[in-house]
């Protein structure tokens, strides 16, 4: 059984090393080649437009157009000539098409004049193409290697190594595990013959035979087009110079876009963090002057992001106290009420004579009468009455800290009110010669939107040895995070010479510099080293790296960043 086993495990071995050996005959070794040569291609730009024509399996053209400089399909019509000759161009989609010629399908050079209308815009480019001829295989290799790869013939040979494999499984003999005891077991009358190894020999041939004959069947299964097809996959890839490989196909999905660069004058900037605050003179809080329990109103509590009109009650509040506390209130209380009775039955027994006593001993006792009911009517809602809590201005209610019963002290604020209309951004500021010759300022939200700031004033006390200032933000969004940290970019008088870019075209390098993407060609993108100078949330200012009228990634550099 061990010998059968052995010659199981050689033909299991040698069926998973022929198929690689078979695929990696004559054109299969240099697969690094291969994956930067890619199919046959050409291109051809103008100041307007820029077509890729890919030669696709089968003698299938497909024609990519768009835009010179920012890379956007065009959404138009091509028309071409192959060497003299007019080919229609099969629309397949905005800046995607598909021509078929039998001069593609044959070796050589074509001369490829390309007609591309967009709208009012028509221009002619040129290329040429190169054809390259079929592999050639010889008469007898091909019939062989066309009949293997049937369908047929592969089920035919699955069948032939399941058949193998039962007839191993039956001439295998069970091998008896040994007795406990020793037991004499007496000779057989007619000697067996000892097992040989021709079985064995057998079954790692056939084996053997059936792993090659499958290597071969196998050795160019999906290295042929199908039948039909009009397009091969191409994957980006970064190439040894470092430059980034990426096929029109792929920059399609990615939805690359470039910019052709111009040189031209920025106003310096500086940049520093930021907290967004509500405008004090347009934001209030609600607090209760007492301690006590609170209370709702009759609509019940402000809900958050509701809207409050000034002077609106929002909630109220019971004072509570303590048993000695009381106690004081009510002999206050208490000796009001017998002092009032006592002033007002004065009051009656002088009005009674009245002629008899002067007028200005009557208006004394009215007045002690009136003063002694005004304290015992301020004393009243310290005992039963509530403290109602109205808005002090206008605008929506950011914050609600209560609920009902909830006991409240006097410095707690129950409710905060903003108006998302009218907001500050206060920021600290470590470089006080350059808050002075602020021109401008805006601020970026953590989602990435842009404000635009005015500056109101910078204070004279250091906090944390820095200065702090504060501007207004304009128009700011109704959604604005109170409370959220920005990045605050001020702009200075001094100016810059360089390349303005958006601030997605520049990316971190795995080595750490800052970089940015040329659009060499149609389908090669070269990084660049920079030196930048953020301008305000959205841009930045290339100093050095990067010459003037080259066409930059501005869109998915990113994306192409990630490639390997």
């Amino acid at each position: 059984m061990t010998h059968y086993l052995r010659a199981i495990v050689f033909a299991f071995l040698v069926t998973l090393a022929i198929p690689p050996l078979a695929l990696a005959h004559e054109g299969h070794g240099d697969e690094a080649v291969v994956a930067v040569a890619g199919l046959p291609r050409t291109e051809t730009h103008s100041d307007l437009f820029e077509v890729v024509a890919i030669l696709q399996p089968g003698g299938v053209l497909t024609i990519y157009v768009d835009r010179y400089a920012d890379n956007s399909p065009v959404d138009g019509g091509v028309t071409l000539t192959l060497d003299g000759q007019e080919v229609a161009a099969e629309r397949q989609g905005i800046g995607l098409f598909v021509a078929r010629h039998p001069l593609l399908s044959r070796p050589g050079e074509r001369n490829i004049v390309f007609t591309v209308s967009a709208g009012a815009e028509m221009d002619l480019l040129t290329a040429s193409l190169d054809v390259p001829a079929a592999p050639v295989v010889p008469g007898a290799a091909a019939s062989t290697l066309a009949f293997l790869r049937g369908w047929a013939i592969q089920l035919a040979l699955g069948a032939l190594l399941l058949v193998i494999g039962l007839l191993i499984g039956r001439g295998s003999v069970r091998r008896p595990l040994p007795a406990m005891v020793e037991e004499e077991v007496p000779a057989p009358a007619v000697a067996l013959p000892p097992l040989t190894k021709a079985p064995v020999r057998r079954v790692a041939a056939l084996g053997l035979l059936g792993a090659i004959v499958a290597g071969h069947a196998l050795a160019d299964v999906g290295h042929g087009p199908a039948p039909g097809s009009t397009s091969t996959a191409e994957a980006p890839r970064r190439l040894e110079d470092g430059a980034i490989f990426v096929p029109k196909g792929s920059q399609r999905l990615l939805a690359i876009r470039t910019q052709v660069t111009a040189s031209g004058d920025a106003a310096a900037t500086v940049r520093m963090v930021g907290t967004l605050v509500p405008d004090p003179n347009a934001s209030g809080r609600v607090q209760s002057s007492q301690p006590g329990r609170l209370g709702p109103a009759e609509g019940g509590f402000p809900t958050l992001g509701q809207r409050v009109e000034r002077g609106q009650v929002m909630a109220f509040v019971t004072p509570t106290y303590s048993a000695s506390e009381r106690g004081t209130l009510v002999q206050n209380a208490a000796e009001l009420d017998a002092q009032i009775t006592i002033l007002n039955a004065r009051v009656n027994r002088l009005v009674a004579l009245r002629g008899s006593v002067s007028e200005r001993e009557i208006s004394e006792a009215q007045a002690e009468l009136a003063g002694a009911r005004q304290r015992r009517a301020a004393t009243q809602p310290a005992l039963s009455g509530r403290e109602p809590l109205v808005a002090p201005v206008s605008g929506i209610v950011s914050v609600v800290r209560g609920a009902v019963g909830q006991l409240v002290d006097s410095a707690v604020s129950v409710f905060d009110i903003v108006d998302p209309s009218r907001l500050w951004v206060e920021a600290l500021a470590f470089d006080r010669a350059a808050v002075e010759r602020v021109s401008g300022a805006s601020a970026t939200l953590s989602d990435g939107r842009v404000v635009e700031l005015t500056f109101i004033g910078r204070g004279l006390t250091v906090r944390q040895q820095a200065v702090p200032v504060n501007f207004r933000v304009i128009n700011p969004p109704a959604d604005s995070p109170i409370g959220a940290s920005v990045m605050v970019t001020l702009r200075t008088a001094r100016v810059l010479q360089g390349i303005v870019l958006p601030a997605d075209a520049v990316v971190r390098s795995a080595e750490g510099p800052p970089v940015v993407f040329e659009h060499a060609t149609a389908e090669r993108f070269v990084p660049r080293q920079v030196r930048v100078q953020p301008l305000d949330g959205t841009r930045v200012v290339v100093l050095a790296g990067l010459e003037p009228g080259s066409r930059v990634v501005v869109q998915g550099a990113g994306l192409i960043a990630q490639v390997r």
